[in-house]
């Protein structure tokens, strides 16, 4: 999945990933991201958790995220932990571009 993001977003922002949950919140400490899009199933932890762990981060907690799931019954816990936009999979690349492009300008 993370691959699939990538070669939809590269070509207009930078890009980082992580491996797992753990690794996101890391790297979103390090470089406060403009945007994230997360999966509701994540190596070594959920999504939703770890949205709420971004959103409980003084620093971090206005960053705008996406999330991404196999299942349209994670969308209400996704919108309740501060999900701007949810795509269940599989998603339209074209949708995921107008989504970060409407988040990323509107900060």
């Amino acid at each position: 999945m993370r691959l699939l993001v990538r070669v939809v977003l590269t070509d207009e922002y930078e890009f980082n990933e992580a491996a797992d949950g753990f690794q996101a919140l890391e790297l979103a400490r390090r470089t406060k991201p403009d945007l994230v899009v997360l999966d509701v199933m994540l190596p070594g932890g959920d999504g939703l958790a770890l949205l709420e762990r971004l959103r409980a981060d003084p620093v971090l907690r206005d960053i705008p995220a996406i999330v991404l799931t196999a299942s349209p019954d994670y969308e209400m816990a996704a919108r309740t932990v501060g999900a701007e936009r949810f795509f269940t999979k599989p998603f339209d690349p074209d949708e995921l571009r107008a989504a970060v492009k409407d988040l990323v300008v509107s900060q």
